[in-house]
């Protein structure tokens, strides 16, 4: 039998539905999407609680266009050149059918403070279509200026008992055979 060697992207969440512990978080998050009050997200929380992944999901349930999404290393790029050069992008429509455009600023604590300034106008006032998600370890690194334009949301790590359910379900579809004792025992070092 062959192994999958990223179980991980297998599984990732595709769509709202296949997230697990965070139900209210994301009946938030549709609400406020469907309000369309505010176009920017600050998605914090620790390590592996899944900011990332529901910023992709945020992507795409605005419609954005895989070449439309850009994913930006806030820790590679933490100049004022470079978060310009970002900004820039996103002030033109994006192509497909949509042409909504998002940007993922994942780590977005390394940012310096010039290159948050710089962002202050576009993320108060996004162009119709562009959307802004934050992903962050260290929200107290985000200036208040730029959190009190997004919505916010912490991420809590998921419980045992969920991660568990879930394993045991990749185990039944991957064809693994797993003892309870093991399977308890990943989902404890997995929270």
């Amino acid at each position: 039998m062959e192994i999958d060697k990223d179980l991980s992207r297998k599984y990732r969440p595709q769509t709202f539905e296949e997230v697990i512990g965070a139900g209210e978080i994301i009946k938030s998050i549709r609400a406020n999407l469907k309000r369309g009050t505010k176009r920017c997200f600050c998605l914090t929380g620790s390590a592996g609680v899944g900011k990332t992944t529901l910023a992709r999901l945020i992507a795409s349930s605005v419609g954005c266009e895989p070449q439309n999404l850009s994913e930006v290393d806030g820790a590679t790029n933490t100049g004022i050149d470079a978060t310009r050069d970002v900004a820039a992008g996103m002030l033109y429509k994006g192509f497909g059918k949509s042409g909504v455009k998002v940007t993922i600023v994942d780590e977005a604590h390394a940012i310096s403070r010039q290159s948050w300034q710089s962002l202050l106008k576009i993320v108060e006032e996004p162009p119709q279509g562009v959307y802004w998600i934050f992903c962050t370890t260290e929200p107290e690194k985000i200036p208040k200026t730029i959190k009190t334009r997004c919505h916010e949301y912490n991420l809590k790590p998921v419980n045992k008992d969920l991660i568990q359910d879930l394993l045991v379900r990749v185990a039944d579809e991957e064809q693994f055979t797993l003892s309870t004792d093991i399977l308890s025992v990943i989902a404890k070092q997995a929270y």
